[in-house]
């Protein structure tokens, strides 16, 4: 099942935070992706080192940015805070709250990203598809690894493989995440995974703070 969505562009760049950090680091991420735009391997590997920067500046994100939310569409209080998005929506930068012991569904992402845990440890176990994707709302996954992270580890996501994880909070404390993606990720159409039966279906994640409101075509 392969869904697609297609989004209007915005008025212009949407800002949720004032952070200096923030705004020169979505600069050297628009510069370094335009420049890499073939080639997104090689992007993640040229941003990697800006963003750790940014995660060890401990005082940029506000802490209304580090909250679980209980009305999540990802379920289990888990907070995606919609932090810079471009109006072309080609780039995102969010956090993803979890609560203790709560984990995320398995999802995928359909984009290049940099995921960088900014309190707190994780689990996150990554899958990989192993099905043809031709049958509708069916989908084999097969576990590649699991990673326990604690607060400065970053990760990838390249589609097709290692797009697709479920991550766990282990600390006592809710974990935080700082994502940055190559789409609008919490208003496009992506996939959640059932391992246990198979299966999988459509979700939109959206944000904690920002609706999706602007008007959209579907198709599959």
């Amino acid at each position: 099942m392969t869904n697609h969505t297609i989004l209007e562009p915005l008025a212009e760049d949407q800002w949720f935070i004032e952070s200096q950090e923030l705004r020169s680091f979505v600069a050297t991420v628009r510069e370094i992706s335009a420049s890499t735009v073939d080639d997104h391997t090689q992007t993640l590997a040229r941003l990697e080192p800006y963003f750790q920067e940014l995660l060890a500046q401990e005082e940029w994100l506000p802490q209304k940015f580090a909250q679980v939310n209980p009305e999540s569409r990802m379920g289990g209080g888990i907070g995606q805070w919609l932090l810079y998005r471009a109006k072309d929506r080609s780039l995102s930068v969010f956090s993803l709250v979890i609560p203790p012991g709560s984990t995320t569904p398995v999802h995928d992402h359909l984009a290049w990203g940099l995921i960088g845990l900014y309190k707190g440890n994780q689990e996150e176990t990554v899958y990989r598809r192993v099905d043809s994707g031709n049958a509708q709302g069916h989908a084999q996954l097969q576990i590649t690894e699991v990673r326990r992270l604690q607060s400065g580890d970053i990760y990838r996501l390249l589609p097709p493989d290692g797009d697709i994880h479920a991550v766990k909070t282990t600390s006592q404390s809710a974990s935080v995440s700082i994502h940055i993606l190559g789409n609008d990720t919490g208003c496009v159409l992506r996939h959640q995974f059932i391992p246990e039966s198979q299966s999988v279906k459509s979700f939109r994640s959206g944000y904690s703070n920002a609706p999706c409101k602007e008007e959209e075509k579907e198709y599959a």
